[in-house]
């Protein structure tokens, strides 16, 4: 007799090594709006919106999530060359240059907005701002292992870049030019010579 919680353990395994630590952010998610959708009947902070104005505020959430995920997965193509060829590279590029977790902030910025729209209530509002603070700590612990493999090369990206909100622009530009800076600056100092 074969233990299924031993074919479980290698599929979660598994997810979680696809994902990251993001396939967790997707079941707070998903919990947190159907609760909200179940607190509706005791609480709820209407607003007035035609299905005229739903259609047009829903246009750009549904193209920005597409658009992300688009972007994310043509650069997920390059991260995975790296990884084929064995190397192991930070991906600067794309998307990166923007945030350091663009699927997140895509599905962050676009969908929960989309459920403020069609159920017309603000109570979603708050529910946005829990998934926010819980992709915040789930980066967090995401980027502990991105440290252990880059080093300090992650941590002076994450000082151009910034995690969800891509509030500095292009910073992952400023990120490979100050590497630049830093590689011409030590070969132009000269080297002593060892006794």
């Amino acid at each position: 007799m074969t233990n299924p919680k031993g074919r479980i353990n290698p599929f979660l395994k598994g997810l979680k090594n696809l994902f990251g630590v993001g396939i967790y952010l997707l079941v707070i998610g998903v919990i947190l709006e159907v609760l909200t959708i179940i607190a509706l009947q005791w609480v709820s902070f209407p607003i007035s919106l035609s299905i005229g104005m739903q259609i047009t505020l829903s246009v750009p959430c549904i193209l920005c999530c597409l658009s992300g995920m688009i972007w994310f997965n043509k650069t997920l193509n390059l991260v995975k060359i790296h990884f084929a060829g064995g190397e192991n590279k930070l991906m600067t590029d794309g998307p990166f240059n923007y945030v350091r977790h663009p699927l997140y902030a895509a599905l962050l910025i676009s969908l929960p907005p989309l459920l403020v729209i069609w159920y017309a209530d603000l109570l979603f509002i708050v529910t946005w701002a829990l998934i926010f603070i819980s992709a915040y700590f789930m980066i967090l612990v995401e980027e502990q292992g991105l440290i252990r493999i880059f080093g300090e090369e992650y941590e002076t990206y994450k000082k151009y870049v910034p995690g969800l909100l891509p509030y500095k622009g292009a910073g992952g530009m400023r990120y490979r030019q100050h590497l630049e800076n830093v590689k011409a600056e030590n070969s132009s100092r000269p080297t002593l010579p060892l006794p």
